[in-house]
């Protein structure tokens, strides 16, 4: 073939590619719900407000407990959603997940799809070892009733759990897991004490992992019909969903008014006086940093306290004296102050105004 024959070809492949329409992302998701083992009454609230969340990121919900549908080509899902899906696990006839369909669903995710698992999605398909796998582990029992817990968010930056509190406190039935994969990332976690149980480790509640290029996240919550209209519980799963799908992602930053968080309390380390504090990063989760702003009244003090980290006192305005170790020094507006991990410091109000400043110093490690 000649150079112009090769120049030719070049141009016609080059034009074919730009003329060529970009593969349009999957917009429909699966939402999966049936169940062969205990059948949750909650699923019919699941799959109604699984179709508002889906929606509202632009979603096609497509709900089905006709197994067959995993004998159709599951590329056209961006995700497949578990709502509750039970099998008995004394009785294998009860699994759906046979044959090539397994295959099928480890298939879809490892090529990039997204699944979604929520509560009794983890009592299913004991029969085979790769479900346990896929989902990062298998119900192993759960304590009785539905009784109130105390939930803590890891540090984890995670769409998931952008929008709920540190610690929070919620009715379910929590489940105990077995064949915990090592390498989970884990999401919320469940204080046993807090329900009456002897454990001392704070048990696995919410978690993602990634399986080859596609994006697996479950919850153990969901169990009551309430839960499908609890905000949090809606927050948190809209955000499972928008991550398993590639939609959503975590904020690149946090914007917080600061009166927002503004309250009067007690000067701390020895409550000489009263202040107004802005407790301004207790509303970013999983912070590595502190920032406070504090305003000590006429004679408040922040009284003498070792300190572990290094430390930085900035005055917006007003008058102090800054003590780090016995050394005592006046520091006015404008006057930035570095203190060092080790000394035991302390500052006090002076002259006619309040103190204002801004405490700063990093943590050991992120406030869960």
């Amino acid at each position: 073939m000649t150079g112009a024959g090769i120049t030719r070809l070049v141009v016609a492949a080059a034009t074919l590619l730009v003329a060529m329409p970009a593969v349009a992302a999957p917009t429909r998701v699966l939402l999966f719900h049936r169940a062969t083992g205990f059948v949750h009454d909650s699923i019919p609230d699941a799959v109604a407000a699984l179709r508002v969340l889906a929606r509202e990121q632009g979603l096609e919900p497509v709900a089905s407990d006709d197994p067959a549908v995993f004998d159709a080509p599951l590329d056209g899902f961006a995700a497949i959603v578990l709502v509750s899906t039970t099998t008995d696990r004394k009785r294998p006839e009860t699994e759906w997940f046979v044959g090539p369909r397994r295959a099928a669903l480890e298939s879809y995710v490892d090529r990039g799809g997204g699944l979604v698992a929520l509560h009794a999605a983890a009592d299913s398909h004991a029969g085979w070892p790769g479900y346990a796998r896929l989902i990062g582990g298998r119900f192993a029992r759960h304590p009785a009733g539905t009784p109130e817990a105390a939930i803590q968010r890891t540090p984890e930056r995670h769409p998931a759990t952008a929008t709920l509190p540190s610690a929070f406190r919620i009715a379910d039935e929590w489940y105990w897991f077995d064949d915990v994969l090592p390498d989970l990332t884990h999401l919320l976690t469940l204080d046993p004490a807090s329900i009456g149980a002897t454990e001392v480790n704070p048990r696995p509640l919410a978690w993602t992992h990634r399986v080859g290029k596609g994006r697996v996240f479950y919850t153990g919550l969901g169990h009551r019909r309430e839960s499908w209209r609890d905000a949090r519980v809606l927050a948190h799963v809209a955000g499972g969903l928008g991550w398993a799908t590639g939609r959503a992602k975590a904020p690149a930053m946090l914007v917080i008014d600061d009166e927002s968080t503004r309250l009067r309390q007690p000067v701390p380390h020895g409550a000489i006086g009263m202040s107004t504090a802005w407790r301004i990063t207790d509303r970013v989760p999983g912070r590595t940093m502190e920032f406070r702003r504090r305003t000590l009244d006429r004679n408040a003090a922040i009284g003498l306290h070792p300190i572990d980290h290094d430390e930085v006192y900035h005055v917006v305005s007003g008058e102090g004296d800054v003590t780090s170790d016995g050394v005592t020094r006046r520091v006015g507006k404008g006057t930035t102050v570095y203190l060092y991990a080790g000394a035991t410091v302390g500052i006090a109000q002076r002259g006619r105004q309040p103190l204002a400043l801004i405490v700063s110093y990093p943590l050991a490690k992120p406030v869960e």
